[in-house]
């Protein structure tokens, strides 16, 4: 380990650049930021940061107290707010990888390039745009990893604990962090060796999941409306095998929401074909310049004397890429979003090597060695911002990069068409309805009910449709409230005519009744 007197090294200039990086970040996310209420997940997480409800498996509960400190920003709406959450945190992974780059021994202008990169990088750039919990993710690795380095810099034991404590908050954002936990303990046994380090950590990790678990609690104790509970998993019990009397602790549902499986279960489940696309898929995302200055970043890292700082970010990556490239689930490349810290950091550190050995190759020649690592710096800020021309121009002349449009990851000319299309469906039921709906449309409408016009007493669940069977749970919650309360689907399943009769409201709009 170095010595704990070693200065950090990080001057004046490193801050002032770090303040400007986050400076354009932020303002290029904040320009390009969805302006309003999303569907989906999207949804989920801009109305449960609001109402502080539990969220779908595996929980959230981090990530829904961070978005509710968002929530009180005067700007925009609600929804607005919590967008605005993954722009400051997908910045934080930024600065961080600076600051990681720097303590790795890379350049100052290696550094910044990289972080350009990783700025722009599509992948990244998307979900730094929407309520998600990706670009929360990325920056607890990056805050994890920074930390964890200035530990192993200056020997300062508060750094493993903020560094454990950043991780024990994590398992309430997302499991990408906590799958990197298996790499922390790694190098922890190869480097720490001291009693107080161990203590440190596990104080700090242990705090951080406490905490996270009193966040699950808190969540669990308000079960609003807006709740999975609601809005989900009570009405639908049957199809996950449970009954009330399984769900009415919050133990019980504690365990509902974190199922007892591993997620190591879920590797290599999709075929050979598609894990083979998606290696190459992953590989033509880089230009051939950025390509060979990572894998030079890994090879400097590995056979060199900060081969012990090399395993954190190498293992991390292998989990969960590994993880994202062999998954069967449709949606795998929000996986890569975190891991793109660990990417450009290695970009940098290659960078880094590629200056240096130019300087060094001409050192006899120092005019030479100058006008050579002049270039190449101008280069390394020139070449990201060039390739990602497209991009910066669409987003500052019209408020969107290209890739917003191409892949309607929101409305452009309509930014509260979400609100608009929910309103549309409430105003055609009364304030005491139930309505069934598909997830993607379910907390669009629930914050357009519950958040916009405060019509608390509209019940909103989801019909569960991946089971061909009707949830028996479902059936004897409307038999249940059909005689007091007017219930709704805004799709007919083939089975549900059969149960009840069916009458067309409007469009999609249908109402039941008993037969």
């Amino acid at each position: 380990m170095k010595n704990k007197h070693v200065p950090l090294p990080f001057g004046k200039i490193d801050i002032l650049l770090c303040i400007l990086i986050g400076l354009i970040s932020l303002s290029l996310y904040i320009r390009t930021l969805a302006p309003s209420l999303l569907w989906g997940d999207s949804a989920e997480f801009q109305t449960l940061s609001y109402t502080l409800g539990m969220t779908h498996p595996s929980g959230y509960m981090t990530q829904i107290m961070f978005g509710k400190l968002f929530t009180y920003l005067p700007i925009g709406n609600i929804a607005y707010r919590v967008n605005l959450m993954s722009a400051v945190f997908a910045t934080v992974a930024i600065v961080n990888a600076y600051l990681i780059i720097r303590l790795l021994g890379g350049e100052r202008v290696a550094g910044v390039s990289a972080s350009i990169l990783l700025m722009v990088n599509e992948g990244f750039w998307w979900r730094a745009l929407i309520a998600e919990s990706y670009a929360p993710a990325a920056g607890m690795l990056a805050s994890v990893w920074l930390l964890f380095l200035l530990w192993r810099h200056t020997e300062k034991w508060y750094f493993l604990f903020l560094a454990g404590l950043a991780g024990g908050l994590s398992v309430g954002i997302h499991s990408t962090v906590v799958m990197t936990s298996a790499s922390v303990l790694v190098v922890m046994v190869l480097t720490a060796r001291r009693l107080k380090d161990w203590i440190s950590a596990a104080a700090g990790a242990l705090i951080g999941a406490l905490t996270t678990f009193g966040f699950f609690l808190l969540l669990d104790y308000r079960d609003p409306p807006s709740s999975i509970y609601n809005t989900v998993y009570r009405p639908n019990l049957s199809l996950f095998r449970l009954q009330l009397s399984d769900f009415d602790t919050p133990l019980e549902r504690f365990f509902a929401i974190f199922p007892a499986n591993s997620f190591w279960s879920y590797y290599f489940t999709a075929t050979i074909d598609e894990i083979n696309r998606r290696l190459l898929e992953y590989i033509l995302y880089f230009p051939n310049w950025v390509f060979i200055l990572i894998l030079l970043g890994i090879f400097i890292l590995l056979f060199s004397n900060k081969w012990q700082d090399a395993l954190y970010p190498l293992i991390a990556f292998l989990i969960i890429w590994g993880f994202a490239i062999s998954v069967s689930f449709s949606v795998y490349r929000e996986f890569y979003v975190p891991i793109w810290v660990i990417v450009y950091v290695w970009f940098g550190v290659g960078a880094s090597a590629m200056l240096k050995f130019l300087k060094q190759l001409f050192s006899q020649k120092q005019t030479i060695a100058n006008i050579i690592h002049l270039i190449l710096s101008v280069l390394l800020i020139i070449l990201p911002i060039w390739h990602a021309r497209l991009d910066i121009t669409r987003s500052i002349q019209r408020g969107f990069p290209t890739f917003v449009q191409r892949d309607h990851i929101y409305p452009l000319y309509g930014p509260n068409k979400a609100i608009l299309d929910a309103t549309r469906v409430l105003n055609r039921i009364e304030d005491n309805a139930i309505l069934f709906t598909n997830w993607d449309k379910l907390y669009s409408l629930v914050y357009t009910a519950h958040i916009e016009y405060s019509r608390t007493n509209i019940s909103l669940h989801e019909w569960l449709t991946d089971n061909p069977q009707l949830a028996k749970s479902a059936i004897e919650y409307i038999e249940k409230n059909i005689d007091e309360r007017p219930i709704y689907f805004f799709i007919v399943e083939p089975q549900l005519p059969d149960t009840f009769r069916i009458e067309q409201i409007h469009d999609e709009l249908y109402r039941v009744y008993k037969n």
